[in-house]
């Protein structure tokens, strides 16, 4: 086992197209190859994830990967082609390789390494190779966790090899302005959703936003409108639909988030005639490969792990022994660790291959250095956690 197999491995798993609902080539290769790595276990659950363990008993600690990419698009555009793995210049190109085939490729080969070294040592490593984060962070990954019962997780999205911490909430909200049609003749019988949305909009805009001290400000975005009739035929459009990208730190609850979004309806606190509003989560709604149909309503919660804590503390000496930064951050972006921080509790902290930048973009990469660098990494981190004394354990905190 080198750096060679690791990177063909890797290759492998980016010439595999794994869009929503298309996953199931790729988590077939990814226990593949931890079968042939010698994880004491591989499978694809009930879920659709491919599931690998390493060792048994306390503690257990989970490594959690997705493999789905978002949807291709503009492929003209890739100077390398998305889905060839091509090498050039100490990088590997391909749609999804930052988020995140190379983070599950280097975390199987990460976990691999240490089975030897745990053979008559107590503790459990899984890694599991999800599907659909790019649909709904955690939807599909919930039932695998709870199966699992890890007592720490390490989420592989792209760190640029430092240790993540922390990220912000997120939520997708639903409005609607209600008003009345009538002839774009006469517009003065109707009310305009269109107008009145625009009204709202700019409330939205101008709102000033608490910051957390250390997940950063509260953001609420218009993301897209859509007004009814569409398209109009000399008619004052009788209903508006505005979705909203709310990004958030701590304390913030389905319900505070709503109750914002209503509260703006005050912009037409004058107005004679003013609309009706509807606020609103935005329900996911997609088909898992596997046949599994999933609505939930899109809200991450925020999530943080105490830079003091035993687990944080235990991956930074990790780190530290390998040669390896160890330097703390948090996620611009949404995870899994809404799931297992968020709403399970679970001590949670990422650690991944390549920059959160880089992810989502057009020649999409990462380099072969950060790869084979955070197969060290995640070495050194899972031996570390899974050291951990009971009382390190119990009520560690996430």
């Amino acid at each position: 086992m080198d750096d060679s197999e690791l990177l063909s491995f890797l290759q492998d798993l980016v010439r595999l197209e794994s869009t929503p609902g298309r996953e199931e080539r790729v988590v077939l290769r990814a226990v593949e190859e931890m079968r042939r790595l010698g994880f004491a276990e591989a499978l694809v659950d009930a879920a659709g994830n491919g599931v690998g363990r390493i060792g048994q008993g306390g503690p257990s600690v989970l490594i959690d990967c997705h493999i789905d990419t978002i949807p291709l698009r503009d492929p003209e555009r890739w100077l390398h082609p998305p889905l060839a793995a091509e090498v050039a210049d100490g990088r590997v190109y391909g749609l999804g390789v930052c988020d995140m085939k190379a983070s599950a490729a280097a975390a199987i080969y990460g976990a691999a390494r240490i089975a030897e070294l745990r053979r008559d040592r107590p503790g459990t490593l899984w890694i599991t190779c999800s599907i659909a984060e790019e649909m709904m962070e955690g939807a599909a990954l919930a039932e695998t966790v709870d199966r699992c019962a890890p007592d720490f997780v390490v989420i592989g999205e792209p760190t640029d090899l430092r240790l993540c911490i922390g990220q912000r909430g997120r939520a997708k909200l639903e409005v609607q302005v209600s008003g009345a049609s009538s002839h774009a003749g006469h517009p003065e019988i109707g009310i305009n959703a269109v107008e009145r949305m625009a009204e709202y909009i700019g409330a939205a805009a101008a709102l000033e936003h608490p910051i957390d001290p250390v997940l950063g400000p509260r953001l609420l975005t218009c993301i897209d409108v859509h007004s009814e009739p569409y398209p109009s035929v000399s008619t004052v459009p009788a209903t508006c639909l505005a979705r909203f990208d709310c990004r958030f730190g701590r304390g913030e609850s389905e319900q505070s988030l709503l109750e914002l979004m209503s509260s703006l309806g005050a912009v037409w606190s004058g107005t004679p005639r003013p609309p009706e509003l509807d606020c609103h989560l935005y329900l996911a709604e997609w088909e898992a490969y596997n046949g599994r149909r999933y609505i939930v309503p899109e809200f991450a919660a925020a999530w943080y792990t105490d830079p003091g804590s035993p687990s944080v503390r235990a991956a930074l000496a990790g780190l530290e022994d390998a040669g390896l930064p160890a330097l703390t951050a948090t996620y611009g972006f949404c995870t899994n660790g809404s799931l297992t921080a968020g709403l399970r509790g679970i001590p949670t902290i990422g650690y991944g291959v390549g920059r959160e930048e880089e992810a989502h973009v057009v020649d999409e990469y990462v380099s072969l250095d950060n790869l084979f660098r955070a197969a060290k990494g995640y070495s050194a981190i899972a031996e570390r956690l899974l050291d951990l004394a009971p009382s390190d354990v119990i009520g560690s905190g996430g």
